[in-house]
């Protein structure tokens, strides 16, 4: 019981400081360091946002004060090689994930990208 106790504690903890430090982005698209596309989430609707290069764990959402954080990233290339990218915590401590795609600005990849949008 002790252990869950504090595994617990500390999933509390990473929240709590993922939220802080993903508050209001001011991501500039115009910026040469940020590239810009359309998140496709289905019946969450679209949402236009920038990825900051320098940032690899979040999207700021263009329309309104808010960034998509991701917990797992599926790619296909153009030349039809897949993979899978997963970060933070894994498990069910989040209610609210929302499963979007979108093409590389770059790259050309088909992405589809789940996660959660930041109050």
């Amino acid at each position: 019981m002790r252990r869950i106790a504090l595994v617990l504690a500390a999933a509390v903890t990473f929240f709590v400081l993922v939220g802080i430090a993903a508050g209001p982005a001011a991501a500039d698209p115009a910026n040469k360091n940020t590239l810009e596309f359309t998140l496709n989430c289905g019946s969450a609707g679209t949402v236009d946002a920038v990825f900051e290069l320098s940032s690899s764990d979040s999207f700021h959402i263009v329309q309104f004060s808010s960034n998509f954080l991701w917990k797992s990233l599926d790619y296909v290339t153009p030349t039809g090689q897949s993979g899978r990218i997963e970060r933070g915590i894994q498990g069910e401590g989040h209610s609210n994930l929302v499963t979007c795609t979108y093409i590389g600005a770059v790259s050309g990849n088909d992405y589809t990208v789940t996660g959660f949008f930041t109050p």
